[in-house]
């Protein structure tokens, strides 16, 4: 089982992000790019309103969090880069959106700095930043936010996640936003779809490419 490597991953973008380039994908920033592409796709099929809570996991240097904020009632954004959580809240600020917070967490721990559970979270987003986990992890984790989502609601990821063999498409994984499994450890996208069926969501998936796409999960 590949190792989670939470304070190599935190310094990698600690360090993308105080270089200026966009923690959310290490290599591709065009619009026209696979993983911006997932990015916005996933944040459509959130189908935010003027009532909706969004956690956005993984948030980064929160551009998509402060894109919610300008519908949603509250935004959450949590990750574990400090200097990139540093950069969100100068954004925010500029912005003068008071219906924004950014913290310091981790998929495994969301709560360790705002206690989420009082927040009537509605909506989560997670965009290239699941893949980050093992296998394990991934289904802990889901299962612990599942948790502090309010009925109906909504999870939506977007993300590397193989529909086929990997090692077919490794001419293409810098398109894609893929290190080859130094610090990203994408999973089949049946373990994925195992995970949210057996906390009982009812799900849609989407496949982008071969080794990326996006899934809605709804619970009502």
């Amino acid at each position: 089982m590949a190792k989670y490597k939470k304070e190599r991953i935190a310094q990698l973008f600690d360090n993308l992000a105080a270089a200026g380039k966009d923690t959310k994908r290490k290599t591709l920033t065009s619009d026209h790019s696979i993983p911006q592409i997932t990015s916005e796709k996933a944040f459509r099929r959130l189908e935010l309103g003027s009532k909706d809570v969004l956690f956005d996991v993984g948030t980064g240097t929160g551009e998509k969090a402060i894109r919610a904020a300008r519908i949603c009632r509250q935004v959450i954004g949590i990750d574990i880069s400090k200097k990139s959580l540093e950069i969100a809240c100068k954004k925010a600020m500029r912005e003068k959106l008071d219906n924004l917070v950014f913290t310091y967490s981790s998929f495994e721990e969301p709560c360790a700095e705002l206690d989420l559970t009082q927040c009537g979270i509605t909506k989560i987003l997670a965009v290239y930043s699941l893949h980050h986990l093992s296998d394990q992890l991934k289904k802990e984790s889901l299962g612990t936010l599942v948790q502090l989502l309010h009925r109906p609601g909504r999870m939506v990821i977007g993300d590397l996640m193989f529909f086929d063999e990997p090692n077919k498409y490794r001419h293409q994984f810098y398109e894609i936003g893929y290190d080859g499994g130094d610090t990203d450890f994408p999973s089949g996208v049946e373990h994925l779809t195992e995970c949210l069926a057996n906390l009982e969501a009812r799900l849609t998936v989407e496949k982008i490419h071969p080794l990326v796409g996006v899934i809605v999960a709804d619970w009502t």
